[in-house]
């Protein structure tokens, strides 16, 4: 036998309910709120974090994501690069923070005018993914 693990949503109550089987077939249910949840995510992706500190960065050209279309973000300094911390609320994950270096800031800037000239003939065109 395997483990597995298993996500539902309790409509009535707003919990999300996780059932842990082990590989003897045993289960462990958790009831967790949304902010329990988060907290959960948050752990694991630190643990994630710790094991793979090491390793570099896998490629990300032509990766499928999940794209967020609404959120709040911000622009900030990053006092430890000189950079651009662009930091915004995941609905997955919580608030998540991107340094950009000087050197990629730049690069970014130049990415995004290319694609606006690409994409969108005026600037408000971009209000609603398509």
């Amino acid at each position: 036998m395997t483990a597995s693990l298993d996500v539902s949503l309790d409509e009535s109550s707003g919990d999300a309910k996780l059932t842990v089987k082990g590989e003897d077939g045993r289960e462990i249910g958790l009831t967790l709120s949304a902010d329990r949840l988060l907290h959960l995510i948050e752990a694991l992706g630190q643990a994630r974090r710790t094991l793979v500190e090491s390793e570099s960065p896998p490629a990300i050209e032509g990766v499928k994501c999940t794209p967020v279309y609404r959120t709040n973000w911000a622009l900030q300094i990053d006092a430890l690069t000189e950079g651009s911390l662009f930091a915004f609320q995941h609905p997955a994950y919580g608030p998540i923070g991107l340094v950009f270096s000087p050197p990629d800031g730049e690069q970014l800037i130049k990415a995004l005018q290319r694609h606006r000239a690409m994409v969108h003939s005026m600037p408000d065109a971009a209000s609603r993914p398509s």
